[in-house]
């Protein structure tokens, strides 16, 4: 990572590149179990890139045993010793506090967690020459039990929802250009492509306390969350994310956005979260609503998800319909005697006794012409449907 960091806008802290060192591997591969309806689904990985030599990204997924669950991804910063260093440090602090802290305020929590790592992080940065000036960026995305979120960041690294086609930025970078942007100095464009694109402004480790910046999350059915390093945002728009987000399983999104990355020259490293949270059935189809082309990333992928739920209804409703039937059958058969079967004469007796002596009736009417009348003599077995079932 190229980025050169601070704690105040202005005052710069150069960072060094990871040439000469040995090159990484792909690291942080942990896409869960296979996708399952109705269970959440995580995809993580992170990749060297083409250019650099090391991998200075580091990111991990967590679980409680209460279901809650924490994303992290920090993009280091400081040469390829210290930013590998500084980064895997981050993401081991946070994962301690958050596996050992029991507080309800998940927030303070995991604002405590980020500020522990910044600690470790500087104090060691000044014991050791070698790691003087290391530091690394941090997002972090929790989800509880109760399927509320929680979003924390430090630096450029960024948080993202996708909702019903749309992807939604839900942290602001602490950078140079971003900070021109909010006092309307450059735009969007001119902030690609801007010489001092790579500076942030705040850094977990760069100096003795941090500000971490920590927001609750809305969290609907059918959301997915995407973290990622500058690595990614650097050479995607956010377009081409939601399209293949749309498009692909959280495990295939994470390494097509990859790939694309690598195509386009990956001049550093390239780390990318997904979580997905189940959809509902009634929220319909959510890949009715796309924000951009898919013919060439997307179509098939979504069509494949599309028939995939038109054959499961069908089989949820031939089920449903089978079932009722059969539930229908052993009605009829316990409620209607079986030829053959002997009356049972003490029931008879006490039901005579509880309803009094019987009225003679009058003998039924003639029908005369027998070819102009109906009849049916045999005993008509009740209707049976099958119950509907809301698509």
């Amino acid at each position: 990572m190229t980025n050169e960091a601070t704690e105040e806008p202005g005052v710069v802290v150069p960072g060094q590149d990871g040439i000469g060192s040995p090159k990484s591997v792909e690291s942080g591969d942990r896409s869960g179990e296979p996708e399952a309806a109705g269970e959440i689904v995580i995809g993580s990985r992170s990749d060297v890139g083409q250019v650099r030599s090391a991998n200075e990204d580091t990111c991990d997924t967590f679980e409680r045993p209460d279901g809650t669950r924490l994303l992290v991804v920090a993009d280091g910063m400081g040469g390829h010793q210290g930013g590998a260093t500084a980064s895997r440090t981050a993401v081991e602090t946070i994962a301690e506090v958050f596996n050992s802290e029991t507080s309800a305020d998940l927030s303070t929590m995991l604002r405590d967690a980020i500020q522990t790592a910044n600690h470790r992080i500087f104090e060691r940065a000044q014991s050791e020459p070698g790691l003087e000036g290391m530091g690394t960026t941090v997002v972090s995305f929790l989800l509880n039990s109760a399927v509320h979120g929680i979003v924390a960041h430090v630096g450029d690294s960024r948080a993202y929802r996708y909702r019903q086609g749309q992807l939604e930025p839900l942290t602001v970078d602490h950078s140079v250009v971003a900070e021109m942007m909010r006092r309307g100095v450059i735009s969007a464009d001119e902030a690609a492509v801007h010489p001092r694109r790579n500076e942030i402004l705040r850094a977990v480790g760069i100096a003795a306390e941090v500000d971490v910046e920590v927001a609750p999350v809305e969290v609907s059915p059918g959301d997915q969350f995407l973290l990622c390093s500058d690595g990614l945002t650097g050479v995607l728009s956010d377009d081409e994310i939601a399209a293949v987000v749309q498009a692909e399983s959280p495990k295939q999104a994470v390494d097509k956005l990859i790939q694309i990355a690598n195509d386009r020259g990956a001049p550093d490293n390239v780390t990318v979260q997904i979580l997905s949270v189940p959809s509902s059935e009634s929220e319909g189809d959510p890949e009715a609503t796309a924000p951009v082309e898919l013919s060439a990333i997307g179509i098939k992928a979504i069509e494949a998800k599309r028939s995939e739920r038109r054959r499961m209804r069908i089989i949820m409703l031939a089920a449903i319909g089978l079932a009722g039937c059969f539930v229908l059958y052993l009605a009829w058969q316990t409620l209607s005697p079986s030829p053959g079967r002997p009356i049972d004469k003490p029931f008879i007796e006490s039901l005579s006794e509880q309803i009094g002596p019987t009225k003679e009736m009058p003998p039924a009417p003639v029908i005369q012409d027998a070819e102009d009348s109906f009849s049916n003599d045999a005993q008509q077995p009740p209707r049976r449907g099958v119950p509907q079932s809301r698509d």
